[in-house]
């Protein structure tokens, strides 16, 4: 059995502004991080086979970041809307013909925005930039950037960063304030043999019943978990394949080999309400927390365990290569224990429900003729408790656990996609 860590040439982080950076190699946020040293051990062989006789750990980082940038336009912003209102109407009539900022960067427009918020579209040769109509923003931010894979994998994001500020000054726009909208983390592994169909199916433990799968010709080619618009959906797929057809050679330089073959990629996708989750609003919450979020997506939303126990969340994790994929987390960034937090856990929920149950009280006071509110508290206190049963209760509240959803704890067949 074969294991590896990663090189230097992977690791090498460039900070950008703050405290995170991309690798240009690598697309790793939040500093230099090592892989820990189970990375480069020996693992005693199981009883029951691995999914790989040999494996190699090739890349891990961001492949895919969307963002909602906060911008102040100029007192020109009316004739900026007049010159994308233009430029969006020529590229309807397919008159699409680059142009060129201030600075020689060279953009197009697109016939059409990102429904229903962004009216106008602008391509650069780093990211895609859709602008919303109004001339503010107020909660929401009001331009959506989607970077492209490639350039996530070769610039620092000091380098990104600096293009969009750049390009939105072009425009007459100043960032104000940059929130995550979307992250999709990955890791790249050489799997002799590559897993099957069976084998995840035999080992998953995983919040979603929601499977699909892409099969070609009998040889499992995509494994998806979760549904498409979920918070999360985990994608398990034949990577070397994959850059065949999307013509994405250049992965085979950060790969460092010149064979795609047998190359797999795990991958969760992460929409804008599972960031909300983890309290993800800046760019520096992402790079902090991003360690953390690979250790429950790894460990508790999606993993493969040994069928040693009748509770999933008990059983031992499968060695080999779902411990690998766990360990590939250090080279995103450190766990620093955050959870993910749902709504409901949120103490502003309960202060949004005193006021009815306070609305109540006195009406109970009315009726009871009392004028004191700590004797109206003690009559509240004295009528619930003779109200329902102890049975009763419990009863009532596993009902509302269920229906506020996981809350941090495993309690058996927790599923992300059920509406509960």
């Amino acid at each position: 059995m074969k294991k590896t860590t990663i090189t230097n040439d992977h690791t090498k982080v460039n900070s950008p502004v703050g405290s995170a950076g991309f690798s240009p190699s690598g697309g790793i946020p939040g500093g230099t991080a090592e892989p820990s040293s189970g990375m480069a051990s020996p693992v005693t062989r199981h009883a029951l086979n691995p999914p790989a006789d040999n494996y190699e750990l090739l890349n891990c980082g961001i492949d895919s970041l969307d963002l909602g940038l906060f911008v102040t336009w100029n007192d020109q912003w009316s004739k900026t809307r007049e010159l994308l209102e233009t430029g969006k109407q020529l590229a309807q009539e397919g008159k699409l013909l680059p142009e060129t900022t201030d600075l020689a960067r060279q953009y197009q427009h697109l016939p059409s925005g990102k429904p229903p918020n962004y009216r106008y579209g602008i391509r650069f040769l780093e990211y895609l930039a859709f602008i919303a109509k109004s001339d503010s923003y107020r909660t929401s931010p009001n331009v959506y950037i989607s970077l492209t894979s490639s350039v996530l994998w070769h610039e620092s994001f000091s380098t990104i960063l600096e293009l969009l500020t750049f390009d939105l000054e072009h425009f007459g726009g100043t960032i104000d304030r940059i929130q995550p909208s979307r992250c999709d983390l990955a890791v790249d592994f050489r799997l002799t043999p590559p897993p099957n169909f069976q084998f995840l199916e035999q080992y998953t433990v995983s919040r979603s019943r929601k499977v699909s799968t892409h099969i070609n010709s009998g040889i499992l080619e995509t494994y998806y978990c979760g549904s498409p618009a979920a918070p999360v959906r985990l994608r398990i797929y034949d990577k070397g394949k994959e850059i065949q057809i999307s013509n994405k050679h250049w992965f085979l330089d950060l790969w460092h080999t010149d064979d795609p073959a047998n190359i797999w990629r795990v991958e969760y996708q992460l929409r804008r309400p599972f960031l909300h989750q983890y309290r993800i609003n800046t760019l520096e919450d992402l790079w902090e927390k991003i360690g953390g979020m690979w250790a429950y997506l790894t460990g508790e939303w999606f993993s493969l365990r040994l069928p040693d126990n009748d509770k999933a969340e008990r059983r031992t994790i499968h060695l080999w290569w779902w411990a690998a994929v766990q360990e590939s987390g250090n080279i995103l960034g450190v766990n620093n224990g955050e959870r993910r937090r749902f709504d409901s856990d949120n103490p502003q929920q309960i202060d949004k429900i005193l006021p009815h149950v306070f609305s109540r009280m006195i009406t109970i006071a009315a009726l009871s003729g009392i004028k004191d509110r700590k004797a109206s508290i003690s009559k509240l206190l004295e009528l619930l408790d003779k109200y329902g049963s102890e049975t009763t209760f419990r009863e009532k509240l596993n009902e509302k656990l269920l229906k506020l959803g996981y809350r941090g704890t495993l309690g058996g067949a927790d599923d992300d996609d059920l509406p509960f």
